[in-house]
């Protein structure tokens, strides 16, 4: 059973149960741009890698001796493995059911025109 919640929802935003926040969270999380790019990267090193380890030997060393598939692939390996440890050790959870509603709490620090 779900608690009465303590604000009002505005015509906008409809009021939603403990239930269907969790759902929504989790379908964000499914969703995170930071999956996704991570995700992108992942495939694209792969396939750089496999080109750096098993490409001619001529197209390895064109750029002054060093092989930049290689370097490239591990480089972007690294960041696809940052972008899916972050997404994962900081998934997007629902508000708490006392701050709901409430805004970010942030004071906008620009001016007024």
């Amino acid at each position: 059973m779900t608690q009465p919640r303590t604000h009002k929802a505005t015509p906008d935003e409809p009021e939603l149960s403990d239930e269907e926040e969790e759902h929504a969270a989790r379908l964000a999380n499914r969703f995170d741009v930071r999956r996704i790019i991570g995700g992108l990267f992942l495939v694209y090193g792969v396939v750089l890698v496999v080109l750096g380890v098993v490409g001619s030997h001529t197209v390895k060393t064109k750029a002054s001796g060093i092989d930049i598939d290689l370097w490239a692939g591990i480089g972007m390996l690294v960041l696809a493995a940052v972008m899916i440890a972050w997404a994962l050790l900081a998934p997007v959870r629902p508000e708490p059911p006392e701050q709901r509603g409430q805004g970010s709490g942030r004071l906008r620090r620009t001016p007024a025109t």
